[in-house]
């Protein structure tokens, strides 16, 4: 596999724009994303057909290095997309672009936004230019004298010019509360891709090597014929790649819109990943058949995982601008719409065993909404780094677990697996 990465001095400067556009040039090609983001990874696998990874180390523990390696024997492109600036981390261990980067010796494209730039744009992409980097990429230019002023610095130092992308309102991906629009909602994603790609030069591509990328054995998994479902629709749609791969080794993995009022048939495990069921209240509200059929299976000992999203429609109800709707009362809770956004890598210490989680064990997730949830219901998780629900997390009733925290399963598939198959 030929990969190469996409960075910034900064976020906001159009990596996932430039990322899309390199996408829906290269044929079997997959992206990677930096990060616990999963909308950025929606969007690239809706350009490429493909399923996007997520690179973590926080999240996935030593597994994140298999990854790569995981990846590289089925595509013929990989395209790493960076996460807020090339050097930012802010958290207890490094987990900047650079660190992977530098960790897989990935050269990479440097994005820099010149709408408030002449000059003083190369000035400032210098410190962000290292033996790994390719080149960089002009982004929105305002007319060709602007390009020219930009160029000239880069042009003289001898920083290769790898594309130019004017300021234009259609090449905008729109955003909304909690970041841009998913891959869901976007029909036009693949368009939009095509068309910024115009503007970029893929000749650097036939010079990159073909990469091996060496990786520990994933957990060995028995497999078989387990029904798990996942729910998959504008609603939910944060989903971590390896979790699905690790799913995928334990059974036959099954979907179905709680949006469009389908349910699950003869599950063994349902999973409830994050989105924007806020969005979809009415329609979800509606699904009577999905939410008696899951109260019912939950209180039958059936095995549910709900994160975010999925843990919010879990709850009883949920308070919206239009109205208070119910939701899938399995946990006796409400959810309401908060101004601030919780956004924070998550440590937990399991207070007590769950589906996923030993009593004592220490574990790391994510968490990204603009939610609160009042509910006074078991839970199992105590947050050391992170917010939840007052400091809580890991709602439990039997063996469904709904938490605030998105993990990945991977890094628990042996245990889940044997949970599956009733061990």
């Amino acid at each position: 596999m030929k990969v190469f990465g996409i960075a910034a001095p900064m976020t906001g400067s159009g990596k996932t724009t430039v990322t899309l556009a390199f996408l829906s040039r290269l044929k079997n090609s997959t992206g990677f994303k930096i990060g616990p983001d999963y909308i950025d990874g929606g969007l690239s696998s809706r350009v490429t057909g493909n399923r996007t990874w997520n690179i973590d180390r926080w999240i996935q523990g030593r597994a994140y290095s298999s990854v790569l390696a995981g990846a590289a024997s089925k595509y013929d492109y990989g395209i790493v997309e960076g996460v807020m600036g090339l050097y930012d981390s802010g958290s207890p261990i490094n987990l900047s672009t650079y660190y992977y980067f530098r960790k897989f010796s990935i050269p990479y494209v440097l994005v820099i936004d010149v709408s408030k730039l002449a000059e003083s744009a190369y000035y400032i992409a210098k410190s962000f230019i290292t033996r790994l980097t390719l080149g960089v990429v002009i982004n929105r230019y305002a007319s060709h004298k602007h390009l020219e002023m930009v160029s000239k610095p880069f042009t003289e130092h001898g920083i290769p010019i790898i594309g130019a992308i004017p300021r234009e309102d259609r090449f905008t991906v729109p955003e909304r509360h909690l970041g841009l629009h998913t891959g869901q909602e976007m029909d036009d994603i693949g368009e939009k891709a095509s068309l910024v790609s115009n503007y970029l030069d893929m000749g650097f591509i036939d010079d990159l090597p073909e990469r091996e990328f060496q990786q520990p054995s994933p957990a060995t998994i028995s497999g078989g014929g387990k029904n798990i479902w996942i729910a998959l629709d504008r609603a939910f749609n944060f989903y971590y790649a390896d979790s699905i791969w690790a799913l995928e080794r334990i059974g036959k993995v099954n979907y179905f819109s709680p949006v469009s009022g389908e349910r699950p048939e003869n599950p063994d495990m349902v999973y409830f990943g994050g989105g924007y069921p806020e969005l979809y209240a009415p329609e979800l509200s509606a699904n009577h058949a999905l939410s008696g059929m899951i109260r019912d299976y939950s209180e039958s000992g059936g095995n549910i995982i709900a994160e975010c999203g999925g843990l919010m429609y879990l709850e009883r109800e949920m308070e919206t601008e239009s109205g208070v709707y119910p939701m899938g009362g399995v946990f006796n809770g409400t959810v309401r719409k908060n101004e601030r956004l919780t956004l924070s890598y998550t440590q937990l210490k399991a207070v007590q065993d769950s589906l996923l989680f030993r009593k004592g064990e220490i574990v790391r997730g994510h968490e990204f909404h603009y939610s609160s949830i009042a509910d006074q219901g078991e839970k199992t998780l105590v947050n050391i780094i992170g917010k939840g629900i007052d400091g809580m997390d890991g709602l439990k009733i039997k063996n469904t677990l709904g938490s605030y925290s998105h993990f990945s399963l991977n890094r628990y598939s042996k245990r889940l697996e044997r949970k599956i198959n009733g061990h």
